[in-house]
C-alpha cells in the first residue's frame, strides 16, 4: 500500500497574530529588559543616598563647630588673654576688677529703650584684636575657626544671663537632578551661656559677711543722713613746715591761745596754747633732746609741782617734711613720762 504525505502542514505559512502572542507569552531577553529599566533607577537614587549622608555629615559638622566655638567663647570669657583651645593664660594678665561694669555690654540691658548695636564680629576672620572688650573676645575665638565657614559670631548680656552665639554656613554641592530637594547651604546655630563661678562665689560670700558686719549697726534714718550732700567744703590739709605752723595748728587744735607764765622771780616760760583746762601744749617742729632736758623740761616740771598756773603740760612733735616719722629717743619718751609730762606725736 503505498505512503501518504501531507506536505502543506509544514508549507503552510504561520498568521501574523500568532508570532506576536508568542513573542509577548515568551520569556527570552526578559532578564536584559528588566535590568536595562531598574539597574539606572538603582543607581540615581545610590548616588541621591550618597549625598543625603555628606548632607547631613556636613549639617552635624557645623553644628558640632558652632557649639565648639560657643562653648570656648563662653569659658575664657573672664579673661580676654586667655587662649581660646586651651584656656591657659599668665597669672598677672586680666583685664583689671570692674571690666564687667564698663567693658561688658552692659548698655544692652537698656536696649528696649535707646537703640543698640550688639557686639558682633564676621567670620572668617584672622588674627587677634588688641580690644579687651566683647568685639575683641569674639575675634579672638573666631580666629581659631577653619575659613571655610562663614557667619557671624555675637554676644548678649541680659544681666545675669549672658550668652554667645554662633551662626555657621557653607555651600553644599549637589547633583543637578537632587538640588529641588537637598539645600545649597549647610545653617547651624548653637549658643552657649557664659558663667563666671569665681565672680559669682566671691560676690554670694562678700554679701553674707557684709550684711552680718553692718547688721545693727546703723539704723535706715543715721544711713539716709549719711547719704546727704555736704553744705560745705572740707578745708586743704594743714602743712606744718615750721615751728610757727605748728603752734598756729595746736592752737586751732585745742581751742587755745599763746601765753606766758612767770615760773620764777627769773625765768619766764612762753606756752605755746593754753587750753580752758589750764593745760599747757607745747609744739616742737627742729628740737635737740639735749636742749630740750636742760632747758625746757625744768621749766615744765616747776610748773607741774607747783600746780597753780598750769594743771598739765603736753609735749606735741610734729615731724621734719623730709622725714617720714618723729626721732625720738626711748630714753627723753621715759623720762618725760617720769615727770608727768604726756608726748603727743603728729606724723
Amino acid at each position: 500500500m503505498p505512503l501518504k504525505f501531507n506536505i502543506s502542514r509544514y508549507d503552510e505559512p504561520v498568521p501574523k497574530r500568532g508570532r506576536v502572542n508568542k513573542v509577548i507569552r515568551g520569556t527570552d531577553g526578559s532578564f536584559t529588559i528588566e535590568a536595562s529599566l531598574v539597574l539606572p533607577i538603582i543607581l540615581i537614587c545610590t548616588i541621591l543616598l550618597l549625598f543625603l549622608g555628606l548632607f547631613f555629615f556636613q549639617t552635624s559638622s557645623a553644628y558640632q563647630t558652632a557649639g565648639l566655638a560657643a562653648d570656648r567663647a563662653a569659658f575664657v570669657w573672664d579673661n580676654s588673654r586667655k587662649d581660646p583651645v586651651t584656656g591657659a593664660f599668665n597669672v598677672s594678665e586680666s583685664d583689671g576688677l570692674y571690666w564687667r561694669l564698663h567693658n561688658d555690654s552692659l548698655s544692652d540691658l537698656f536696649r528696649w529703650l535707646i537703640p543698640n548695636a550688639q557686639a558682633q564680629v564676621t567670620l572668617p576672620t584672622s588674627g587677634s584684636s588688641p580690644d579687651q572688650g566683647p568685639v575683641g573676645k569674639l575675634q579672638h575665638v573666631g580666629a581659631v575657626l577653619s575659613a571655610e565657614w562663614n557667619g557671624t559670631m555675637r554676644y548678649v548680656n541680659n544681666g545675669l544671663f549672658k550668652k554667645v552665639e554662633v551662626e555657621l554656613e557653607k555651600p553644599f554641592r549637589s547633583p543637578a537632578y537632587a538640588r529641588q530637594n537637598i539645600r545649597q547651604q549647610v545653617v547651624s546655630y548653637a549658643d552657649a551661656q557664659v558663667v563666671d563661678p569665681v565672680e559669682w562665689i566671691r560676690l554670694i560670700d562678700f554679701t553674707r559677711t557684709f550684711v552680718q558686719e553692718i547688721q545693727g549697726r546703723i539704723k535706715p534714718e543715721d544711713a539716709l543722713l549719711a547719704m546727704v550732700e555736704p553744705q560745705s567744703v572740707p578745708e586743704p590739709r594743714v602743712v606744718i613746715n615750721s615751728h610757727a605752723s605748728a603752734a598756729n595748728y595746736l592752737r586751732t587744735l585745742v581751742n587755745g591761745k599763746e601765753e606766758t607764765i612767770q615760773v620764777d622771780a627769773t625765768t619766764k616760760r612762753v606756752v605755746d596754747a593754753m587750753d580752758a583746762n589750764m593745760v599747757a601744749h607745747q609744739a616742737f617742729y627742729t628740737f635737740n633732746e639735749s636742749q630740750l632736758r636742760t632747758v625746757q623740761l625744768p621749766k615744765d616740771e616747776q610748773l607741774l609741782r607747783s600746780g597753780s598756773q598750769v594743771k598739765g603740760v603736753v609735749w606735741h612733735f610734729f615731724k621734719l617734711s623730709k622725714q617720714e616719722q618723729v626721732k625720738l629717743s626711748q630714753g627723753l619718751r621715759s623720762e618725760l613720762e617720769r615727770k608727768g609730762i604726756v608726748i603727743v606725736i603728729h606724723e
